[in-house]
């Protein structure tokens, strides 16, 4: 097992990538927790350059207990919490997505969240409504996807393979559009794909995706950000370093434990279905140039190997 999680073992059949095994489910949660590291445990890449102007826009002030009823609360985490509310006039349920912290790099964050979003429309991806501010700050206005997420789901075991790679290929039609205009989501894990009650999956959290034209200037060289057993071996070791590849690696690593029912610290590429084993293996390569390079290729490695079952 190696000293260094930012320094995993070459690929084999059994192999660590990280030098501790044991890791709580809330250690996947992501709401600005421990989680989710950028630099440090509540950091991200709204830390590392020009914290000054966070918002570089004015948001009105709003009521907003004058359109939406709150429910109940959806979850919480250590820098925000997520509300179940109703918006009245169009009579749908709505998540209110808020940030306690106030400081510049938690509202850069916060901003980078709403704008990727709002600059993807796609059916597998959480649709952003409204970014709105009232007394209590800042808060997002998101779809509702009432089905819990994958990670809650795992919490029952595996999935079917049929499931599992079901999953897999629609958030791979979700990353290749995002990929598609630059966005880098950063951040790929069960607890960040919710699901429908249908059983569809819908990737949410984007506040640590960068813009490959734009972020990866600004973050720093060697920072680590992103969630230890889900991030590639690159972005372990430098988070500017992140491309489509290291999302689709994190999606492999996602779709390991979905197969499994295993935390994927250490991968086993043997326990998992044959036909889909080096699928897996390939994505989930050290060298970013040794893997698929898109989410289509990737789907379609995937519907292949089912195809020979």
């Amino acid at each position: 097992m190696p000293d260094d999680p930012q320094k995993p073992d070459s690929l084999d059949d059994d192999r660590t990538f990280a030098g501790e095994r044991d890791v709580p489910p809330e250690a996947q949660q992501s709401l600005g927790d421990a989680g989710t590291h950028g630099g440090g445990l509540d950091s991200s890449i709204s830390d590392l350059d020009h914290p000054g102007d966070a918002l570089d826009f004015e948001l009105p002030l709003i009521d907003l207990a004058a359109r939406y009823d709150i429910e109940g609360e959806l979850g919480k985490g250590g820098m925000g919490a997520v509300q179940l509310a109703t918006d009245r006039s169009l009579q749908r349920k709505v998540a209110i997505k808020r940030i306690h912290a106030s400081s510049p790099a938690a509202l850069r964050r916060f901003v980078t969240e709403a704008r990727s979003i709002a600059a993807l429309n796609h059916f597998n991806i959480v649709q952003v409504h409204e970014f709105e501010r009232d007394e209590e700050g800042p808060f997002l206005v998101l779809e509702y996807v009432s089905g819990g997420s994958l990670l809650d789901r795992l919490k029952d075991g595996k999935l079917e393979v049929d499931d599992a790679v079901s999953i897999t290929c629609q958030v791979c039609d979700a990353l290749t559009l995002a990929h598609g205009k630059g966005i880098i989501h950063r951040d790929i894990k069960p607890a960040n794909i919710l699901l429908t009650e249908a059983g569809i999956p819908k990737l949410t959290d984007f506040g640590l995706a960068s813009q490959m034209k734009v972020d990866n200037r600004k973050t720093r060289s060697g920072v680590w950000m992103g969630t230890l057993y889900y991030m590639a071996p690159e972005q372990r070791r430098d988070a500017s370093a992140a491309d489509a590849r290291s999302d689709l690696w994190s999606l492999a690593a996602t779709l390991y434990q979905m197969l499994t029912g295993k935390t994927p610290d250490v991968i086993r590429l043997k326990q998992l279905p044959a036909n889909l084993a080096a699928v897996v293996g390939k994505m989930l390569e050290e060298d970013p140039e040794e893997r698929y390079q898109s989410g289509s290729e990737f789907k379609a490695e995937l519907r292949k190997g089912m195809a020979t079952a």
